[in-house]
């Protein structure tokens, strides 16, 4: 296993110690490894004062611990995560699986830590924003929700800026668009730049969306809520557990459990099982290998009807309507 401990912020400078740290070396943003260890894309872009973005686009070879922290505590990171393979965050001794079929989105305040252990034969595709807490508060300044909090909503000793949740169907897919463009290409700075505006944007109508929830949000509580969704996802050809059922898996009482999944993550459990569950059920008529009734029942829909209802709130089509369509 490589250890790997290093620094990160808006400023790109440390790109230069994470590739010292892999025996690599940095040319205009681009992480060049000649190694055994990763192949792929590494890159940072400062695309202005306030704002910055890293993406990777590659495979591990090696088993990798990446011990992260900051000097600076004046920014927020934005993390899209669609790599599948062992991919593990640890915080306080607990692991919990993140990527494209786990949690796939964390906003995290910069006064926190994590670190991530990534397995040989990973496949990581992963985008992470740098924002400077001044330009995210001007961003959702507009939002009614957060009117009454400007002074206190990055305090450090509260933790109120800490979301965990799933990427939504526009963040998936402008990922998926800018993997397709050719990273030796010329305009590949733009599409990348327009990318993480449009990634932003998208999280931004997906936060007016939420109710929000204010209050001190601990570590360990970020612990169990991202558990207990990595658990829920394990689960989504079952019928939804009670809410007693998944409180008790995290010891929490019921009522505890249901405003701290609606303060991390920003929607109820029940909200959030049946999106996820509503989303891998596209993904298997994308196949077109299964009826509407052969998903509803994979799925444990109460019926075909039942699904086309709960799909056609969702996706404002029906299932039929989605497959002819798209």
């Amino acid at each position: 296993m490589k250890n790997i401990s290093y620094r990160y912020g808006v400023n790109l400078d440390w790109l230069d110690e994470l590739a010292a740290a892999f025996n690599c070396e940095v040319e205009n943003g681009h992480v060049y490894c000649s190694n055994d260890t990763i192949t792929g894309t590494l890159y940072g872009l400062q695309i202005n004062e306030e704002l910055s973005v890293f993406i990777q686009d590659a495979v591990y070879h090696t088993d990798v611990f990446y011990k992260m922290s900051n000097n600076d505590d004046d920014f927020v990171g934005v993390y899209f995560n669609l790599s599948e393979g062992d991919t593990v965050q640890i915080t306080d001794n607990m692991q919990k699986a993140v990527g494209r079929w786990a949690y796939n989105v964390a906003v995290i305040d910069s006064v926190l830590s994590a670190d991530y252990l990534i397995g040989s034969g990973s496949n990581v595709f992963s985008i992470s924003i740098f924002i400077k807490k001044t330009a995210f508060l001007r961003s959702i300044s507009s939002i009614p929700n957060f009117q009454e909090i400007r002074d206190v909503i990055f305090d450090a000793d509260r933790n109120t800026l800490v979301r965990f949740e799933r990427a939504s169907n526009q963040a998936w897919f402008l990922m998926s668009e800018l993997r397709k463009v050719n990273f030796g290409s010329t305009l590949y700075d733009t599409y990348l730049v327009g990318t993480v505006y449009g990634l932003i944007a998208d999280y931004l109508d997906q936060i007016i969306d939420h109710d929000i929830v204010l209050g001190r949000v601990y570590q360990e509580d970020i612990v169990s809520i991202v558990s207990s969704q990595s658990q829920l996802i394990e689960k989504l050809k079952q019928p939804f557990p009670s809410i007693k059922v998944l409180a008790s898996s995290v010891n929490m009482s019921d009522s505890k459990y249901k405003n701290l999944f609606k303060k991390v993550t920003g929607t109820s459990a029940k909200a959030f099982f049946m999106a996820n569950k509503l989303d891998a059920a596209k993904e298997m008529l994308d196949t077109g290998s299964y009826s509407i009734a052969e998903v509803a029942h994979h799925f444990s829909f109460y019926d075909p009807s039942h699904f086309i209802e709960q799909f056609k709130a969702r996706y404002d089509v029906t299932p039929k309507e989605y497959v002819t369509l798209y």
